[in-house]
């Protein structure tokens, strides 16, 4: 077998767009997320000194950090951008950046959602899901077209609400339809997938319309990043990631022993400990 460096060096016979197109595919294949992440060496980037809850990135690897009720943008050589904080909510229990322009704030006990621009600016008013109907609303995560996904307790029910907070999806009952006790953590839409994280059973994957698929056996992860076909998680302090389409799983060394999550973005590894947040880029 040829390998990559011989493929690029010794000049191939032409066959129109099958070859290109097995050329493109082979770009990506070397590009992807995973042979990034399995690089075994890291340079480190910067240090972002800052405690925290949790944080989060979008797709151009800003980050995301919450502490209590206060959330701050870095861009992804550690600079600080932008502050935004709401005393009146409480403690920020969810943050969404998949839409930049648009990021979701969730605050679960005073079930307010907040949306924000791209400099933390409130981008409309604050939405009350309790008076929109919504009292036991456990999860949001945004969705496509400025829409917004709830869990709802009360009947244990996906909703998704268009951007006039008209319903346009509802699951029904999914404890009752799947026959599984539910108790999940974790929310979010990703390329044309919902991913509904139940720790005890694993990600249950439904589509944009909220048609069950399949429940992926990734059990016990407090939060994932789905890239592509991959979703990543840590299991026993080690990252790994599963593929779900084929089910191969894989497993990655980190420059850090002990952490408490991390995030993949744009070849960035961010990882966070309880008072920093270290950003690392491939060698």
């Amino acid at each position: 077998m040829k390998s990559i460096r011989n493929f690029f060096l010794t000049p191939q016979p032409l066959s129109g767009f099958r070859t290109l197109t097995g050329v493109l595919l082979l770009f990506v294949q070397i590009l992807s997320p995973t042979n990034l992440f399995a690089q075994s060496k890291y340079k480190l980037v910067a240090t972002i000194n800052t405690e925290s809850d949790f944080f989060t990135t979008d797709n151009q690897a800003n980050v995301y950090v919450v502490k209590a009720d206060e959330l701050t943008k870095y861009d992804k050589i550690g600079k600080e951008l932008y502050k935004y904080s709401n005393k009146n909510f409480g403690n920020i229990s969810f943050v969404d950046a998949s839409n930049m322009l648009r990021i979701v704030v969730f605050y679960k006990d005073f079930l307010q959602v907040v949306f924000l621009d791209n400099t933390l600016s409130l981008n409309g008013e604050p939405v009350s899901l309790e008076k929109t109907g919504f009292q036991q609303a456990q999860l949001v995560c945004s969705s496509h077209n400025s829409g917004l996904w709830i869990y709802d307790l009360q009947n244990f029910e996906l909703i998704r609400l268009d951007q006039n907070l008209l319903k346009t999806q509802q699951t029904g009952n999914l404890s009752s339809t799947l026959n599984m006790e539910l108790k999940p953590n974790y929310l979010l839409e990703y390329d044309n997938k919902l991913y509904l994280n139940n720790p005890s059973i694993g990600v249950l994957l439904f589509d944009v319309y909220g048609t069950y698929y399949k429940t992926l056996p990734i059990k016990n992860a407090p939060r994932f990043q789905p890239i592509g076909d991959w979703v990543y998680f840590i299991s026993d302090k080690k990252v790994k990631a599963y593929h779900t389409i084929t089910t191969e799983e894989k497993q990655f060394d980190m420059p850090l022993q002990e952490f408490l999550n991390f995030r993949l973005e744009l070849g960035i590894l961010m990882l966070r400990t309880s008072n920093s947040i270290f950003l690392y880029s491939e060698e």
